[in-house]
C-alpha cells in the first residue's frame, strides 16, 4: 500500500516485489527503475513566428546522465524512507533495496533486465540521515 501511494511520473515503472524475513526483520525490495531513455530530453521549446514553427533545444547527454544517476539514488532513498515511516510497529530493522532496469542492450538489440543498484539500510542509521540536506549518491 505504501509503494502504491507513491506518486511518480507516468513514464516511471510502478512495479516491485517484496520479500519479508520475519526472523531477521528484513524487508527486501526488488524495485523496477526507469531506464535512461524514459527521461525527458527537451530543455525548451520556442515558437519562431517568422517561420511559423517550433524549435526544440535538447539537454546535453552529460546533463541527462547526471540527472539519471541522481534520480535513481533519489528513488532508492525515497522508497526506503517511505517504508520506514509507514512501519509504526517497528517490524523492519533493515531494508534491502535492489533497483532493476529493463532496457534494450545496444550490443545485441535484445531486451534485457539488470540490477544496477543495491542498498542495505539499517533502520537506526537511515532514520538519522537528514534527507533534506544529504547528497543522494
Amino acid at each position: 500500500m505504501v509503494l502504491t501511494n507513491s506518486k511518480y511520473p507516468d513514464y516511471f515503472p510502478q512495479q516491485w516485489d517484496l520479500d519479508y524475513n520475519a526472523e531477521n526483520l528484513i524487508l527486501i525490495v526488488d524495485y523496477s527503475l526507469p531506464d535512461i531513455e524514459s527521461l525527458p530530453t527537451i530543455k525548451e521549446v520556442k515558437y519562431v513566428a517568422s517561420k511559423d514553427e517550433f524549435t526544440e533545444t535538447k539537454l546535453s547527454s552529460s546533463f541527462i546522465n547526471n540527472l539519471y544517476d541522481s534520480v535513481l539514488y533519489q528513488i532508492a532513498l525515497r522508497t526506503i524512507h517511505e517504508l520506514y515511516e509507514a512501519d509504526v510497529v517497528n517490524a523492519i530493522n533493515s531494508i534491502v533495496f535492489n533497483g532493476w532496469v529493463d532496457f534494450v542492450d545496444k550490443a545485441t538489440g535484445k531486451n534485457a533486465n539488470a540490477c544496477i543498484m543495491s542498498i542495505q539500510a539499517l533502520r537506526e542509521e537511515f532514520l538519522n540521515i537528514n534527507l533534506e540536506k544529504v547528497e543522494p549518491k
